[in-house]
């Protein structure tokens, strides 16, 4: 039997290679064919016994109709409040209205009508010697010439001479040309004429 083995070994390993290839699909062919057969089974296309059964017919649901919304509830009109009439003033119609007070009329400004001149002549030194020109003295024309010969008033030295006292003094009796004795500088223009220096008044006061 060994001899046998030995001297046709290649017959037996073939027939023992197709022997386990038939055995391992015959296997594998009734895996598949149970594998089948049960999810058949599951899904209800077979019965226990094998046989085919036709499946359920499944109910159509219909879909539900949609509810429409609730139509928004109307908002309430607003209440109107009515004005209420303002109360007339019956007080202040009924009150007498005060008249008002009347302003003082101002008084129409006068100005002060100047005091008449003095009588006599100003309470000065008198002139000693013969009269003077003394409208070479600037400022002064015939007029003022002749009112200050008429107040003893005729010399460059006695006008020279004159202190704010005496300015004061004559001034209130010159009516209209009052104040002329300081503004045209009659002191000053008298010193030069006095000393009989013509030059120096020219240059500062003009040609004579």
């Amino acid at each position: 039997m060994i001899s046998l083995i030995s001297a046709n070994w290649l017959l037996f390993l073939i027939a023992l290679v197709i022997g386990i290839v038939t055995a391992f699909w015959t296997w594998a062919a009734s895996g598949r064919e149970g594998t089948t057969r049960r999810f058949n089974a599951d899904d209800g296309l077979l019965n226990k016994a094998g046989d085919a059964v036709a499946p359920e017919p499944v109910p159509i649901v219909p879909a539900p109709t949609p509810t429409p919304p609730p139509a928004p509830k109307p908002e309430p009109a607003p209440k109107l409040v009515p004005e209420t009439p303002a109360a007339a003033p019956v007080a202040a119609a009924s009150a007498p209205i005060a008249e008002p007070t009347p302003r003082p009329r101002k008084r129409p400004v006068v100005a002060d009508t100047p005091a008449p001149p003095p009588t006599g002549k100003p309470k000065i030194a008198p002139a000693t010697g013969d009269p003077d020109n003394l409208r070479l003295i600037k400022g002064v024309g015939p007029k003022l010439n002749t009112l200050l010969n008429n107040l003893g008033i005729t010399r460059y030295d006695q006008i020279a001479e004159w202190r704010e006292a005496e300015i004061q003094e004559v001034d209130q009796y010159l009516e209209s040309f009052s104040g002329r004795i300081t503004r045209d500088s009659w002191i000053d223009q008298a010193k030069y004429l006095a000393k009989d220096d013509i030059a120096g008044f020219e240059k500062k006061y003009g040609k004579l």
